[in-house]
């Protein structure tokens, strides 16, 4: 869900609190081809972007944005793509038994 959602639901029990990152060259590439734009636009949007995530995140939660401390698991999506990323998440909530 994002957007606290570690925070907001801290007390329940069928969550799992996920923070998926990559490498910011990785993440440029990738931004800038979905939306069609250069990567320096990318880059600009991405920093933007985190700036204004952790900013919400910090305030709202008292906490740091991208902490492994507060994520049950931390995950860098390019050491498995998209693809294999998503298969491990289907994994770890089939393990869990969260439905």
């Amino acid at each position: 869900i994002g957007r606290c959602a570690d925070y907001a639901l801290k007390d329940r029990d069928d969550v799992i609190n996920l923070f998926i990152t990559a490498p910011l060259e990785n993440r440029i590439k990738r931004v800038a081809a979905r939306n069609g734009i250069s990567e320096n636009e990318a880059k600009d949007r991405i920093k933007k972007t985190d700036k204004s995530r952790a900013s919400y995140y910090n305030y709202y939660s008292a906490k740091d944005w991208g902490d492994a401390k507060s994520y049950d698991l931390c995950i860098d999506s390019s050491l498995l793509g998209i693809d294999g990323t998503v298969e491990l998440l289907k994994d770890l909530i089939r393990i869990k038994g969260i439905k």
